[in-house]
């Protein structure tokens, strides 16, 4: 019987040792794969975004129907393809009169009829979009020093994307103070 206790504490110790040579060897690869897990799960994108840049524009990644010049762009904040939105607040000016544009993606799976019509649509790498087009009620067009007339603004803007926009594809510098947070979408 002595020898039988024996065995089994021997082969319990044996045990043991197996359990946290395989735990020691197995750690480091649970490791990366849960932190592999939770980047697959968090968005790639910051909660919260605060900028402060000039940027020059260049040309849209679309070309607009019947446009004969692409339409000129900077884009404050890139298209989120997340679950969430952009909420915030920009101030802005730049060098010629723009539009700005608020993107959202464009919900496909609502059948629309030719009595209601539809909204302004474009695929963006494979993201069909809509936007608001923002003009007269949020960009003001002021004459400084020189009489060249300038875009400015302070607006409040949600949407999938920030754009700052000039259709005649004429070029342009835009410089902006914004603050911006992802917000999940509750519907």
């Amino acid at each position: 019987m002595l020898l039988d206790k024996q065995g089994k504490i021997v082969f319990a110790g044996m045990a043991s040792v197996i359990v946290m040579m395989a735990a020691a060897l197995l750690a480091p690869i649970l490791t990366l794969q849960l932190n592999a897990l939770a980047q697959q799960q968090s968005s790639e994108w910051p909660t919260t975004i605060r900028v402060q840049k000039t940027a020059m524009s260049s040309a849209a990644p679309v070309k607009a129907p019947n446009q004969p010049l692409p339409h000129q762009t900077v884009f404050a904040l890139p298209i989120r393809n997340d679950g969430r939105v952009w909420e915030g607040r920009v101030t802005f000016v730049a060098s010629k009169p723009i539009e700005i544009e608020v993107i959202h993606r464009y919900n496909s799976s609502v059948p629309v009829d030719k009595e209601h019509g539809l909204t302004p649509i474009a695929v963006i790498n494979g993201t069909t979009i809509t936007y608001s087009h923002m003009e007269s009620n949020i960009v003001e067009s002021d004459i400084v020093s020189g009489d060249v007339p300038i875009s400015s603004g302070t607006f409040d803007f949600i949407g999938d994307s920030l754009v700052f926009h000039k259709r005649s594809g004429e070029p342009f510098t835009v410089t902006y103070t914004l603050e911006a947070y992802a917000r999940p979408l509750t519907q």
